[in-house]
């Protein structure tokens, strides 16, 4: 199963380690507007909420497939700026190419933190829309992507009281 606390601490590394994105933030609408009203560093990432359903048509090997995703967004002052939005959403584009190219890596190369984060990570599931104008005047992309698990559904009568 996907370690939240993981997933959650992978995306805030990748965030803090690219030298062009500037903050992280969780898919919470309160934490975003928060955020809004007191500055927030663009680019930004914003990682979505996790989503998923188990799937077991053997009951033999259950899996969790789950479903991630993040936003890359910018901010441009002046609103109804065409040529700016769509330069700031290809800027965005390739930020959130980058991440996924950071996914990718970390994944082939089985490396500890994305192993428990991001397990299963398959690239060809990936996806991305534009988006904008959200917030105040902010743009961006959206990133979707499916990840696989092995699910342990054991039954443990220890946790269950017996009447």
């Amino acid at each position: 199963m996907t370690d939240i606390n993981s997933y959650v601490e992978y995306f805030r590394t990748l965030a803090r380690e690219h030298k062009e994105i500037n903050d992280f933030y969780m898919m919470d609408i309160n934490e975003a507007l928060d955020a809004l009203r007191s500055n927030i560093k663009y680019p930004a990432l914003v990682l979505t909420s996790l989503s998923g359903n188990f799937e077991a048509s053997n009951l033999d090997n259950i899996l969790d497939l789950i479903n991630g995703g993040f936003l890359i967004i910018g901010h441009l002052d002046q609103i109804d700026d065409f040529s700016s939005e769509m330069q700031l959403v290809s800027k965005m584009k390739q930020i959130g190419t980058d991440i996924i190219a950071r996914m990718l890596h970390d994944y082939l190369k089985c490396e500890p933190l994305a192993q428990k984060a991001i397990p299963g990570f398959n690239i060809n599931s990936v996806s991305y829309e534009m988006l904008g104008p959200v917030f105040d005047n902010d743009y961006g992309m959206i990133y979707s992507f499916k990840l696989q698990d092995c699910l342990d559904l054991d039954y443990n009568s220890e946790k269950w009281i017996e009447m």
